[in-house]
């Protein structure tokens, strides 16, 4: 009989190869009785023996991967590092974690203090132009899995969300739901690959229904004040208004400013509308309730730190791992 493989067993059982990591290790306080019973009857079914030969592998390795994301301290990036983190430690592995701050210069200092220390592979939220470095990398054999932002000059594995074809969907939806007038409420950032996908999303959808929208670019800690100033210039209120919020760190203050309307409550949802990217589940306490667009980040993390392994182990594969995104109508659009 074939001998079977981590990724078999999960395949079969219906779970991740991170879950069935954790069962064979004995970590399964948080795992469902359901999900382990699936487990172990295919284990019992099929006579799944760990490899021997992939764990003395392993053994003569450092076991350290290096993490170098923009800002762990944002929510995104705290939950993706979360999903590594749990996938890690499935697997026996530990990471090394680097804030680049989404400057080359500083990812080319954590990469190379990495290696010293002995990293075997990376996963990497990028600038565009870390391709400069991933070169030197493949050259020293070590395997890198890019995390929602990648060079411009990708090779390799990438694992996101849908971003681009989310924005794409929401604003063609609040279109037919039949909105007139689209703000675009962004903090830049669209030189990093998903704030490009998060913009071009909605100048797309627009451009493709043959309609004009206006865009806003904010500073980082702009108070609501500034913000409200800027909405009475620009926003019609005799129109039905949609405000997209394109950076997940501006849409509380989006909504703080839209506060400033008196009696704002009664504006939703027929003359202005609100969404943007929710990374901490916030929207859903507000009154109103506000329609969010939720990345899966955790999930992504866990899949990221799975591709990695399977390069670490020789299972060469290129292209994009995509995650689709949770969009929620809620109270702030029609």
């Amino acid at each position: 009989m074939k001998k079977l493989t981590i990724n078999e067993i999960a395949e079969k059982a219906g779970v991740s190869k991170t879950t069935v990591s954790f069962y064979l290790n004995g970590k399964t306080n948080k795992m469902s009785e359901d999900t382990k019973q699936r487990i172990q009857h295919i284990i019992d079914e099929t006579g799944y023996e760990p490899n021997a030969a992939a764990r003395a592998m392993k053994a003569k390795s450092t076991g350290l991967i290096g993490v170098i994301l923009g800002d762990v301290s944002e929510s995104y990036s705290a939950r993706a590092l979360k999903g590594i983190e749990d996938a890690a430690s499935a697997q026996e592995y530990q990471i090394m974690i680097g804030n680049s701050g989404l400057a080359f210069q500083h990812e080319k200092d954590y990469v190379n203090r990495m290696i010293k220390l002995g990293a075997e592979g990376f996963i990497i939220q990028s600038t565009y132009r870390f391709g400069m470095l991933a070169s030197e990398l493949e050259k020293k054999k070590k395997p890198i899995v890019y995390l929602d932002a990648r060079p411009y000059d990708f090779k390799g594995r990438y694992v996101k969300g849908n971003n681009y074809d989310c924005v794409y969907q929401v604003i063609t939806e609040c279109i037919k739901k039949g909105y007139d007038d689209f703000l675009m409420i962004s903090d830049g950032e669209a030189d990093i690959s998903t704030g490009f996908e998060n913009t071009q999303g909605y100048k797309d959808a627009l451009s493709d229904a043959w309609r004009e929208g206006g865009t806003r670019f904010l500073q980082e800690g702009i108070k609501s004040t500034e913000v409200f100033d800027m909405l009475k210039q620009v926003v019609d209120l005799k129109k039905k208004t949609l405000i997209y919020v394109a950076s997940p760190g501006l849409l509380q203050t989006v909504y703080q400013a839209v506060r400033n309307y008196p009696d704002y409550n009664s504006l939703f949802p027929g003359t202005l509308g609100l969404i943007g990217f929710d990374d901490q589940g916030w929207t859903r306490l507000t009154t109103p309730a506000i329609s969010a667009i939720i990345i899966p980040a955790y999930e992504v993390g866990v899949r990221a730190m799975e591709e990695l392994i399977d390069l670490l182990e020789g299972k060469r594969a290129e292209g994009e791992v995509v995650f689709k995104n949770i969009v929620k109508w809620r109270e702030t659009t029609l």
